[in-house]
């Protein structure tokens, strides 16, 4: 009895290790995980075709947000943009 329950736990051990390191297990726990986060939180909005048509560099747009922040300093009226 003890040698049957060795093998089947080496067999469990086995087809364990086999299905973690499976691909398409993944890709299936990925689409229920996807899923469950639609039904939690609803179906995340589409980008819109204006954000995807702004190109303008994340350099240009620190340069002209840190201008803007040094003239609301020197006018005495940081404001809070958050």
């Amino acid at each position: 009895m003890v040698w049957n329950q060795f093998w089947l736990r080496t067999l469990e051990i086995w087809l364990t290790t086999r299905l973690l390191r499976s691909p398409i297990f993944h890709q299936m726990v990925g689409r229920v995980h996807q899923r469950v986060q639609h039904i939690r939180h609803g179906i995340p909005p589409e980008p819109s075709r204006t954000s995807l048509e702004n190109n303008e560099s994340s350099f240009n747009k620190f340069i002209k947000y840190f201008k803007e922040e040094i003239k609301d300093q020197v006018k005495g009226n940081p404001r809070n943009k958050l």
